[in-house]
């Protein structure tokens, strides 16, 4: 019997419905299953661009989502990409279909809320109860979402909380906690111990986490009772990120790392616990939980995720300081293999673009942990290497690689490059949490926008010089800035390509000197007006590969200004803000 047939058919076909399935046959399947049910106001998608182009145009009540939609983009990435567009409402349901019923396909699905899951083939049963509870929880989510809208945080509440009661719906319990404040903790604690909840999941673990917020219970009970929901629910993965946080704070990093990645194996898709593996497996020194952490991440990286460069990134940085704590060179080797694996595997789940900005946020990734073996100017070839595509037009840089890339401009002192890269952050208008602490540490430096202010000064001062017309005791002031200036930053092109000038104006005869300062320059990508400066001056000196040698003073390290990676900066769930503007 079809449950709708009693319902008002202008109710029924006021609710629109949208079919994405690449799959003909399937689409049409369902399509005529849900006029059976009494849905027949249905539209079919058969790409993620078609489905995008339909969300755009019109406000769906429900989406009928295939989890492998294709290759580019799957199911649940086609969700987020919608979402973060806004082209769903956030009370339009999701029901993702697939073949596919592992346990972490489901979870992952599951975790992204406003939906259910089907699973093919599909029966006119089963889909029966599927529309019954989606059609009800659209227009209860409506209707929340209407008073929340009208401002009466009390009848929301209310309203909220009577729904609960009759209804067990994980979306609904988040929508509940949400409309508690951090100052009604004890209100909060009181909900979660009525009889209606005292035995509901998401309710213990609230409950939980509030007495651990406010000392209520003590650590060792706290444990105690975790291990039990975690037991009593053994796919939910939040009590499992709950126990992996309350041995942190006891310092149990063991114990800790076994729960992350028991949630992490729950659900492989959601990149902050993959990140949150990696990291305890750092602290812990643990190989195996590193590389199979590390492989679910590339293998599930949210390529519709504007934050997935700063997945990246976060990852690459945990690799630079297990690579820089390998006791054996063995060990160092087969990290330095597995982060080239962990690229390779990321590519295959992304864009064309994205596959641009990989290679250059490995570049740079490669680039610090050279400059922490002390190879110097071979790390300064491979950044410069790495951003030279990107040269003519810096804005189509994610913002994270921009930021990584100002912080080693900064180190070398490529003022014609770091001021363009300023800039074209300065244009940016947000900024997610890996970008704003790289920013501040860079803001906040004192010394060294001092010393980029003095450099800039020097070059600026020095040309206006040159403009000039030149005489020894100007040549010989030019030199002797260049070379203060040199003392602090001996990697910077600009300085060398200006004293080798000086010296071969003032015909001065330096070999050792010169020799260090071509090799600097010597194969770097530059600007084209650098190039040609450089070109000019090899000509000059009649440069050949015979002559030009690295010499040993050209290996010696400057100073880091500042520190890549604070040490036990915890860096997820930072609150999302503005950025401002560097000093420099």
């Amino acid at each position: 019997m079809n449950v709708f047939n009693n319902q008002n058919k202008k109710n029924t076909k006021k609710f629109t419905i949208l079919i994405v399935d690449d799959c003909l046959v399937s689409s049409l399947c369902l399509s005529k299953l849900l006029m059976l049910l009494g849905f027949d106001s249905v539209d079919h998608a058969k790409t993620y661009q078609q489905a995008i182009k339909a969300c755009s145009k019109k406000r769906y009540s429900l989406l009928f989502i295939d989890y492998h939609l294709e290759q580019v983009l799957n199911g649940s990435e086609l969700y987020d990409l919608l979402k973060m567009k806004g082209f769903i409402e956030p009370y339009t349901r999701v029901i993702t279909v697939s073949g596919d019923n592992t346990t972490q396909t489901v979870l992952s699905t599951l975790s992204k809320g406003n939906g259910d899951y089907l699973c093919k083939p599909i029966s006119k049963s089963i889909l029966s109860h599927k529309m019954t509870d989606a059609y009800q929880e659209f227009h209860l989510f409506k209707k929340l979402y209407t008073i929340r809208k009208k401002g009466d945080n009390e009848q929301l509440k209310e309203y909220a909380i009577s729904a609960a009661k009759s209804k067990n719906i994980n979306e609904l319990d988040q929508f509940l906690f949400s409309l508690f404040s951090p100052n009604e903790g004890e209100e909060l604690i009181a909900l979660c111990n009525q009889p209606e909840f005292l035995n509901r999941r998401n309710y213990i673990h609230t409950r939980l986490q509030l007495e651990n917020t406010h000392s209520l219970s003590t650590p060792e009970l706290l444990i105690k009772q975790t291990e039990i929901l975690c037991q009593q629910h053994p796919l939910f993965a939040p009590a499992f990120d709950f126990l992996s946080q309350l041995h942190i704070q006891q310092s149990h990093y063991e114990e800790a790392l076994t729960s992350a990645y028991n949630a992490l194996g729950l659900t492989p898709s959601v990149p902050l616990r993959a990140l949150h593996t990696l990291k305890l497996a750092l602290i812990c020194n643990n190989k195996h939980y590193f590389f199979k952490a590390s492989h679910l991440l590339a293998n599930h990286l949210p390529i519709a995720d504007q934050d997935w460069c700063a997945y990246v990134a976060e990852a690459f940085n945990y690799y630079g300081k297990y690579i820089q704590n390998c006791q054996s060179e063995s060990d160092r080797k087969q990290f330095i293999l597995e982060q080239k694996n962990f690229v390779r595997r990321s590519e295959y789940r992304l864009t064309t673009i994205q596959k641009k900005q990989l290679t250059t946020l490995f570049g740079l990734s490669e680039c610090k942990r050279m400059i922490k073996e002390g190879n110097i100017i071979a790390a300064k070839r491979i950044m410069l290497k790495a951003s030279k595509p990107f040269f003519d037009d810096l804005h189509q840089l994610n913002s994270v690689i921009l930021v990584e890339l100002l912080y080693l401009l900064s180190f070398y002192g490529e003022l014609w490059l770091l001021e363009r890269v300023n800039a074209v952050i300065k244009t940016k208008h947000q900024f997610n949490d890996y970008c704003l602490d790289a920013l501040h540490i860079l803001k906040h430096d004192q010394e060294l926008n001092e010393s980029l202010k003095m450099l800039s000064s020097t070059l600026n001062e020095s040309n206006k010089i040159k403009t000039a017309n030149l005489t020894i005791d100007a040549l010989e002031l030019a030199q002797y800035q260049y070379q203060n200036a040199l003392t602090q930053y001996p990697y910077s092109s600009e300085l060398c390509i200006s004293l080798l000038e000086c010296y071969i104006s003032l015909s001065i005869d330096n070999p050792a000197t010169i020799s260090s300062m071509v090799v600097t320059i010597q194969n770097m990508p530059l600007s084209d007006k650098l190039m040609s400066r450089r070109e000019a001056i090899f000509k000059a000196l009649h440069a050949n590969e015979a002559y030009i040698e690295e010499k040993a003073s050209s290996k010696l390290l400057s100073r880091l200004p500042y520190s890549y990676i604070k040490k036990d900066k915890e860096i997820l769930n930072f609150p999302r803000k503005h950025a401002t503007k560097l000093l420099f």
